[in-house]
Order: structure tokens, then C-alpha cells, then sequence
């Protein structure tokens, strides 16, 4: 998959409509010989929310900020666009284009009418009554699934503000799975303290714990990325002799040299030394070496590092914040606190 497309919603939805149809059973209470209706929901469900995540994933997100990789040549095309009509909402992220309040609003109604259609198509073993039934059911049953779908519409909201394949972008990805995996275990650990004793379990309490280990590696991830972009200089400086800081080793690199065209950088230094892009902002900072060998005078670039560096660590701050939310409220319902 491209780096710069959407993250698919397929999988993370259906994710959650397998686990919230069994949860929406346990419910009702349905028990062996009469759990035909358990298998319904858990087979319907999860197939009606992959198509309700197939339908948002070029709906939300996917739309650069400032600091996202737009050539002036892509803006000029769509201030151009915006100029002409409504063309400009037909790319990737067409609701968040219109904000957060519209955004969500036709979010929701998609979820509420997914709900519905859900609830009649399971209905439909009972005939026409029962369609009408399921669709009532649908609707409120739908309810429940808004907040737990609305974290990963948020997560998936974020991705497209970085510039494809930075470290920021790359952490917007994956909170994308973070999120879905928070949900689901929160889901199946809260489960028993709304609707009772489950039908199994231990199955629940496995599945919440593949989700917080799913969590809590995705946290270790981040929390690495987080240090790595801790360890980069400030500013532009280089390194004098002996690994020494302070050499006004400031070289002027064109931006263009860390995007495909494979430019050159300008300036004194020499060599392409590492490229790291923080993926938010513009700045670009090199960090260069005096080599020890017989062209001293001639400095080698050791690092060239695009972005701003406190931007890049609050939304990395941000996004371990929330996996430790995450792991915070599922370690204290794994304790079941209300028994």
C-alpha cells in the first residue's frame, strides 16, 4: 500500500462489528438451543461494518496540514479547485474537508443507517414483520457502536497531516490499529459490567488480552520513535573532531533535495547522510562532520533532518497519552472493580 493512501477501515470496522454483534447477543441473553440469533449477529455484523468502513475510508482523513508534502504546484491546483466549484471535495477525505462538526454529523448518520440495514438483513428470517423489527432494532443497537467507531474515525482523521512516510505519519497509521485494538478490549472487558455474565468468558478476557498486548506494542513502538526523534539536534550545528559539539557546521540544503526529484543538497557539505523526516513543518536542519582523513577541510553531511522538531513531539506525545489512556482503563476493568 501507498504510504500516502488512506488507512483501509475495512479491517478495523469488521474487527469491531465481529466483536460488538457477539457482545449485542450476550445481550439478549441467548442461550443454547435458542442462540441462532448469536451467530446471525456475529456474522452480519462484522460484514455490514467492513462496508460501512469501506465507504468512510476516503471520507475521513487524508488531508494534509501544513506541515503534510504539498508541492506549491499541488496548492496552487487546489486553491484552483476550490475556486471552481465543489470538484475540490471529490479527493480522499471529503467530509473532514467540510469539519469537524459536519464531518461527524454525516458520520453518524452513516452508522445509524448502517445499524439499520444490519438489523433487517438479520430480521429477514422472520419475514417482513421481521425486517421492520430489525430495522427498529438496528437503530438503537446502533447506538453503542458510535463511540466505539467514533475513536477510530478520529485516529484515522489524523492520518494525511504529516508528509507521507515520516515519522509522524507513520505513528498516525499506526494509531489507527492502536485505536481499534483499545476499543476492542475496553468493549470486551466493560461487557460484563453492562449486560452480566457473558456466555463465555474466558473467550472475552482472551480476546481483551490480544487487544491490550496488540495496545501495549504499538505504545513500545512509538515510545521508540518518540526517542529518536528526542536524540535529534534542536537546530542546524554540526560535529567538530572527536565527536565535539559546536562547530558552526550550518550548511543550506534546498528542500528540494529530500523530496523523489533526488536533487543535491547546496552548500559546503558533502555526501547525503541520513534523511530523517520529522514530517511536520519545513525546516530543514543539517547536521554535518569534519572527517578525519586527508580532506579535512571538506565537511561530510552526517544527518539531514526536515521538519519541526517540537511539533513532531507533541502529536508523537499526544498519541502515547492515549495509549496509555488505553492501557490505564483496561488494566483497571481487566480487576472487574464492579464485582
Amino acid at each position: 500500500m501507498s504510504p500516502d493512501a488512506p488507512v483501509s477501515l475495512v479491517l478495523p470496522f469488521g474487527a469491531i462489528g465481529l466483536v460488538g454483534g457477539w457482545l449485542t447477543a450476550d445481550s439478549f441473553h441467548l442461550q443454547p438451543p435458542h442462540d441462532a440469533p448469536r451467530f446471525l449477529l456475529a456474522s452480519v455484523t462484522p460484514i455490514t461494518a467492513a462496508l460501512l468502513g469501506s465507504y468512510l475510508t476516503k471520507r475521513i482523513g487524508g488531508v494534509g496540514s501544513g506541515g503534510a508534502a504539498t508541492s506549491s504546484a499541488d496548492a496552487g491546483a487546489v486553491d484552483g479547485a476550490r475556486l471552481v466549484g465543489a470538484g475540490w471535495m471529490e479527493g480522499p477525505g471529503r467530509w473532514t474537508r467540510r469539519g469537524p462538526i459536519v464531518a461527524g454529523l454525516l458520520a453518524v448518520w452513516a452508522i445509524g443507517v448502517a445499524g439499520v440495514v444490519n438489523g433487517m438483513t438479520i430480521g429477514l428470517i422472520a419475514g417482513p414483520a421481521g425486517m421492520i423489527i430489525g430495522a427498529a432494532f438496528g437503530a438503537v443497537f446502533s447506538l453503542p457502536f458510535i463511540p466505539a467507531l467514533a475513536v477510530v474515525l478520529l485516529a484515522a482523521n489524523r492520518v494525511g497531516r504529516a508528509r507521507a512516510g515520516s515519522i509522524v505519519a507513520s505513528a498516525d497509521r499506526r494509531a489507527v490499529w492502536a485505536a481499534t485494538a483499545s476499543v476492542i478490549a475496553v468493549a470486551a472487558l466493560g461487557a460484563r459490567a453492562l449486560f452480566g455474565a457473558p456466555v463465555a468468558p474466558e473467550l472475552g478476557r482472551v480476546v481483551a488480552a490480544i487487544g491490550l498486548a496488540a495496545v501495549a506494542a504499538l505504545f513500545v513502538v512509538d515510545a521508540v520513535a518518540m526517542a529518536r526523534v528526542l536524540t535529534l539536534p534542536r537546530g542546524p550545528m554540526g560535529a567538530g573532531e572527536g565527536g565535539e559539539r559546536g562547530d558552526a557546521g550550518e550548511v543550506e540544503v534546498e528542500v528540494e533535495a529530500l523530496g523523489d526529484a533526488g536533487g543535491k543538497p547546496s552548500g559546503t557539505g558533502v555526501g547525503r547522510g541520513e534523511r530523517v523526516d520529522l514530517g511536520l513543518g519545513d525546516e530543514v536542519h543539517v547536521e554535518v562532520v569534519r572527517p578525519t582523513h586527508a580532506y579535512r577541510g571538506t565537511r561530510q553531511i552526517a544527518r539531514i533532518v526536515r521538519g519541526n522538531r517540537e511539533r513532531a513531539v507533541a502529536a508523537l506525545q499526544a498519541g502515547l497519552a492515549r495509549g496509555g489512556i488505553a492501557l490505564v482503563i483496561g488494566a483497571a476493568l481487566w480487576g472487574e472493580p464492579w464485582r
